[in-house]
Formats: C-alpha cells, sequence, structure tokens
C-alpha cells in the first residue's frame, strides 16, 4: 500500500463488505433518507464492518536520544569545517530530535551548538534566543561560560554594552565551575577582562544612552499593514467601508459603504483554523506558517517545527497536543487539506466549548441564513468565533448519496483520532456526543470544499520577477473572506501575512456596489465554459458576473491598438473620438451625461501617467522594487479606471503588477539563483 491509499483501501473494503452481505442497496436508501450529519455519523458508526475496518493507532516522529547526538556530532563536523548553513541544518535537525525533558542535556547542547553557528553568520538576535533556550533547558552550568561569552559578545554588537557587561561578569563566575585546567581558565580570563574593559569604556561613552531589551529578537520578516479606513463594529475584520447585505439570488456578499479605491486595504483577517501542507513541514512554522530557518521543536514529534516558543506553546494548547500522536496517519491517509482543517477546526473549538454548543444547535439557534447568521448576541461577527465558521453553507443538499457516505466514513475516521488523542479528556463519551462532534466534522467536511481558502506564498525569482509564481502552503477557513461572493473578473486581490490575509482594491468601487472576489477562474486566462464547468462542480452555482455575462476576451485576444477607448469619468459612457490629425483639438459630448470632453487633453494626461508607469515597470521587473513602483502603479491604475473603457492591456498589466507587488509584500521566499 502506497501513502496515501489508506482512507481509500478502508473505504473500499467497507463497500465490499457491504456488497457481499447483500445488504448494499437497503443501507443506501437508509442512508439516503437521513437529513442532518450528526444522523449521518451515527448510523456509520451503527454499522459493525466500519469499527472493525477503520483502526486507528499512533502514528508519528517521536523525539530520539540518539538520533539528536548523531545529528550533534555530524554538525560539530560540519562547523568545524566552516560549512555554517549547513551545520545550521543539521544541528536544527538534532534540536527537533532531541526529548525535551533527558538527562543527556541533547536538546541544550544541540541549541548552545547552534548558537556558535548563528553567532559566525551574524545572526545576533537568533544567536540570544538560541543561548537563552540552551539556557532554560539546562545548559550544564560548567559550560555555561562559553554561552554567557557569546551572549555578551553578541550584546555588544548590537550596542548593548551594560548587558553585555553583565554577561561577561556571569563567564567569569561559571569559568571557575568548569573542568578546564589551569591554562585554560587563565586565557579565558584575559580575553574576559578584555571584554569587560571594552564593555566599561563604551558605558562611560555613552552613559544613559543603551538600556536594557530582554527580548532580543526584532521583528521578523514582513510589516503586517493597517486598514485604510476605521474598522467595522459589526463585522470587526473589515473596514467601515465594508458592510455584508444579503439578497435571494446571491446570498450573504460584501457592499460597499462609500467609494473605494484602488489600493484601499478592505479586511485584515486571521484564520480560525489553518493546516500547513505536508511538503511545507521543513521550511515553514507549523503554527503562525511563516519561514523559519531556526526552528523550535514540538515537545513531543520530532516532525513539526516552529518559529517561536509562543507559536509552540499556542498549536500545543490549541490543538497539537490532540492531533500529534498521529499526524503520519492522517497527512499519509490520503483524505487532503480540506479533511485536515476539519479536524482543526474541532480540536481548536475545544470539546468543552462544542458540548455546550450543542444545546444551542438543538435549539435552533445557528440555522440562520440571514445576514446575522454567525453573529453574537451583541450583534457582532468575530472571525475568533466558532458560530460563523458552523454557519457557512454545506451543500449537503446538493451532494449524491455516495459522495455524502464516503465523507461520513471519512469523519468517523477522524473521530476515531480524536476519541485517540487527548480531545475527550479522561470522562466516557456517550454514543449520542461521538455521533455529533462526528456530524460537526462531516459538516465541515462539506462547507470547507466551498468556504476554505488556499494560503500562498510568492517563489520569487529575482531573474523573471514577471513570471514567478505563488505555491499554496496551506489552507484556512476564514469567517469574512467566506462571505465574498466570485467574479470573474474581481474587484479585490488577497495576500497573506504568516496566515493572516489581507484584501486590497483592484479596481474602483463606487458606493453601493459589490465587492468581488475570486475563487480561481479568471477571466483574461480562461474560457467562460472552462470557468463555468470548474465554478459549477465544487461550488454549485452558474457563474453570471459581468465577465461571463459579456464575453470578456482572454488577455492574448485583446488588441494591441494605439489608442484606448475614453469613457466619461462621470457616467462611464464610451466616448467614440474621430482620430485624425486635424482632430487634435477635437471636443466631444457624452451620449449619456452631456459633458463635454478635449481629445488633447485627455491623451496628454494618459500618455504623462503612461511614462511614468512604464519607468516604474520596467524597475520591478529589473530590482523588484516594491516602494519605489507601488504608489506610481496605483496611481495610473486609478486613472484608467476613470479614462479608459476595457478591455485594454494595459489595464490588465497593471492590475497584474499591483498584485505581484502586493505578494512580494506579503509572504515571499527569494529562491536561490
Amino acid at each position: 500500500m502506497h501513502e496515501g491509499e489508506l482512507f481509500q483501501e478502508w473505504f473500499d473494503s467497507i463497500s465490499s463488505i457491504l456488497k457481499q452481505s447483500g445488504s448494499l442497496k437497503e443501507i443506501s436508501t437508509q442512508f439516503g433518507l437521513l437529513r442532518s450529519d450528526e444522523e449521518r455519523v451515527s448510523f456509520g458508526l451503527s454499522l459493525a464492518c466500519v469499527d472493525d475496518v477503520i483502526t486507528v493507532k499512533p502514528c508519528f516522529k517521536p523525539k530520539s536520544a540518539l538520533e539528536s547526538v548523531k545529528l550533534r556530532n555530524k554538525g560539530n563536523k560540519l562547523f568545524q569545517k566552516k560549512c555554517y548553513h549547513e551545520a545550521l541544518d543539521v544541528y536544527s535537525c538534532s534540536i527537533l530530535n532531541a526529548p525535551i525533558e533527558s538527562h543527556g542535556n541533547e536538546l541544550s547542547l544541540a541549541l548552545a551548538n547552534r548558537s556558535a553557528v548563528l553567532f559566525h553568520l551574524g545572526e545576533h538576535h537568533q544567536c540570544l534566543d538560541d543561548i537563552k533556550q540552551a539556557l532554560s533547558h539546562g545548559y550544564p552550568y560548567e559550560l555555561s561560560y562559553k554561552l554567557f561569552d557569546r551572549q555578551g559578545k553578541c550584546l555588544f554588537v548590537l550596542g548593548q554594552s551594560s548587558e553585555a557587561l553583565d554577561c561577561f561578569q556571569n563567564a567569569k563566575q561559571a569559568l571557575h565551575q568548569s573542568k578546564l585546567d589551569y591554562k585554560k581558565k587563565e586565557v579565558w580570563l584575559k580575553e574576559l577582562e578584555v571584554e569587560i574593559c571594552r564593555c566599561q569604556e563604551k558605558t562611560r561613552v555613552m552613559p544613559g544612552i543603551l538600556t536594557s531589551n530582554n527580548e532580543h529578537s526584532p521583528p521578523q520578516g514582513f510589516v503586517l499593514p493597517q486598514l485604510t479606513h476605521k474598522g467595522n463594529r459589526k463585522f470587526t475584520s473589515t473596514s467601515c467601508a465594508v458592510d455584508i447585505t444579503t439578497s435571494p439570488d446571491v446570498g450573504r456578499h460584501p457592499v460597499a459603504t462609500q467609494d473605494i479605491h484602488v489600493g484601499d486595504i478592505l479586511v485584515i483577517e486571521k484564520p480560525f483554523a489553518s493546516v500547513l501542507l505536508p511538503r511545507y513541514l521543513e521550511t515553514h512554522c507549523y503554527h503562525c506558517l511563516k519561514r523559519v530557518s531556526v526552528p523550535l521543536p514540538c515537545y513531543q514529534c520530532s516532525t513539526v517545527r516552529y518559529c517561536s516558543d509562543a507559536c509552540t506553546k499556542e498549536s500545543w494548547d490549541s490543538y497539537h497536543s490532540v492531533e500529534c500522536q498521529y499526524l503520519d496517519l492522517i497527512h499519509g491517509a490520503g483524505i487532503g487539506g480540506n479533511a485536515h482543517l476539519s479536524l482543526r477546526i474541532i480540536t481548536k473549538a475545544g470539546y468543552k466549548f462544542l458540548k455546550a454548543f450543542r444545546q444551542k444547535v438543538q435549539e435552533g439557534l445557528c440555522q440562520s441564513n440571514s445576514r446575522e447568521s454567525g453573529c453574537r448576541q451583541d450583534g457582532s461577527y468575530v472571525s475568533s468565533d466558532y458560530l460563523p465558521i458552523y454557519c457557512l453553507v454545506t451543500h449537503s443538499q446538493d451532494r449524491s448519496i455516495s459522495d455524502l457516505f464516503r465523507r461520513t466514513m471519512m469523519a468517523i475516521f477522524l473521530l476515531k483520532t480524536l476519541q485517540g488523542g487527548t480531545f475527550f479528556g479522561e470522562d466516557p463519551c456517550s454514543l449520542e456526543e461521538l455521533a455529533f462532534i462526528g456530524g460537526l466534522i462531516l459538516r465541515h467536511l462539506q462547507s470547507n470544499p466551498c468556504n476554505a481558502h488556499e494560503i500562498s506564498e510568492l517563489q520569487l525569482n529575482l531573474n523573471s520577477v514577471a513570471t514567478s509564481e505563488t505555491d499554496e502552503i496551506a489552507s484556512g477557513i476564514y469567517a469574512t473572506l467566506s462571505l465574498f461572493n466570485h467574479s470573474c473578473d474581481p474587484s479585490v486581490t488577497r495576500n497573506f501575512y504568516g496566515d493572516t490575509c489581507v484584501v486590497r482594491a483592484i479596481k474602483n468601487i463606487p458606493s453601493g456596489h459589490d465587492i468581488s472576489d475570486n475563487y480561481g477562474t479568471l477571466s483574461a486566462v480562461s474560457v467562460k465554459p472552462e470557468r463555468r464547468n470548474k465554478l459549477k462542480s465544487q461550488y454549485y452555482f452558474t457563474c453570471q458576473c459581468r465577465a461571463c455575462e459579456e464575453d470578456f476576451p482572454l488577455y492574448s485576444e485583446i488588441p494591441s491598438t494605439a489608442f484606448p477607448v475614453y469613457k466619461c469619468e462621470n457616467c462611464c459612457t464610451p466616448l467614440y473620438f474621430v482620430d485624425s490629425s486635424k482632430d487634435r483639438a477635437l471636443s466631444v459630448v457624452c451620449t449619456g451625461c452631456q459633458c463635454s470632453y478635449k481629445l488633447s487633453e485627455m491623451r496628454a494626461t494618459l500618455k504623462a501617467s503612461t511614462d511614468l508607469y512604464q519607468q516604474a515597470m520596467d524597475t520591478l521587473l529589473v530590482k523588484a522594487d516594491v516602494k519605489g513602483t507601488l504608489s506610481v502603479f496605483i496611481s495610473h491604475l486609478r486613472l484608467l479606471e476613470k479614462l479608459v473603457c476595457r478591455p485594454w492591456k494595459d489595464y490588465n498589466n497593471c492590475q497584474e503588477a499591483i498584485k505581484q507587488c502586493y505578494s512580494i509584500m506579503g509572504n515571499c521566499h527569494v529562491m536561490k539563483l
């Protein structure tokens, strides 16, 4: 059996057993009459063959002191050869494999050795973090003079002479407890005295300027932006320029409450839950999804890695303690990221909360399809709440019996991992409670394919910025993002900062107009039948956006004309000028609102902006320079929105340049050339 076939093997076995028993048709009929997910899971649990076939046992990569020591020794050899980057990777693997509590101090020794590599690489903040970690995990005091010395040198380089002085004094004290011979101690003492004198001199020269800094790590990577307008009191992840409305035809969706312009930030949202894809386990933080080159370990397994103590603890407390022992089983079962995300949603909500939540479900308080669906009693819609996620559409009524039965078996598999983990605690759980939790998993197995979002990272190729592509690194469920409707020519774009999603306008959106996202089918790159088929199969609707209704051309089919068709800034009616050499001062009156325009003025305005845009485009493609180009692109696209009728290739090009800039600002990995 190959990896990824386990669940399929289980499902095939269950189907075969039912078929051989002669009861498959009857069971299918009975199952098809069920109307709730809880009933479907209860029915599945009642089938003896399901319990016999779906067997769940711990399957993960535990810590290994022997492996940690082996890797640390390998790292030592690389370090001695000055292969610092290679040594860094090997020491990190030693750290991941080291038992958290061990008499051999494998973890603290590996952390200390990695700190030496980081010091030589000039990564002083990260070196300080590793020293702090090594000391907190019981690094032998008789060896600690080395760490205090390295700590002092890092702090001195960072301009913290007073703190560095304390470290060198600590190193002197620890040196007396070391097992070094007399001569080596004397050499160390002389070197420490030199460092102490340097610190004292520096402190005298700059009195009162240097301050203590206990948090060694500076802000890492990108800076999270802010909403363009003030926050929305009701829909708390959006700006006040956004409201959610509802209609019989398209359900709940966002609309603009005021004029929105290209570049405006409309939503900043953390997911309720997210799941890192298995192929990125070695490169990204398992919790916040940021790239991590100096990882910290899980408390129990040697697989996942974290960027900080905070991520380690939050992950363990909220979900990883439940799934840790079954992680390889989940990844190898072939159930996909959306299924793992369904499990993650339940573990993050927690059994205690869900037991109380069951009462609300039974009272019918969670079934509303109105604008208020998912809101708290005070009317607020909060992304960190479970209720908005529960209320997302499932399309159960659109699914076949076979589809629902397969998802039910998947829900039972995931339910069994919860039973094997710590989710239910030590108290016995009734069959009714199991069916309820399993039913919730089944609900999310249906809603996630229609509502979850891929979390992406740009793979930036500096030799070819224009063709750099984004990779899906994780999947996440976002309460507010899930309310956006689709357009094949969307008005917003999504970018990710770790797991946080930022939604920006890539069109000018007049007040009262819908704000549309894209579900992965753009009119510029795929034809209407292809787009509609894809959307119908996954999202159960026939797209009727403007791009589909007017059959927008593919990008490759947009004619490369010398001049665009201009439009009235007031009412957007096309303005048709007669283009000839004697018409430079030609005026035209809009047939829609009677406004008058001069061709020469419109052309001059567009040319001036286009010249700046072309210069900025060259700079972006050569240097990947966002700071020097983004504002130019935004200004140009805002102008095109006012002056030019689409289709117009420069409009598409400018929009794509803006999207690429936003991608560079967020999750972005510069590829090695």
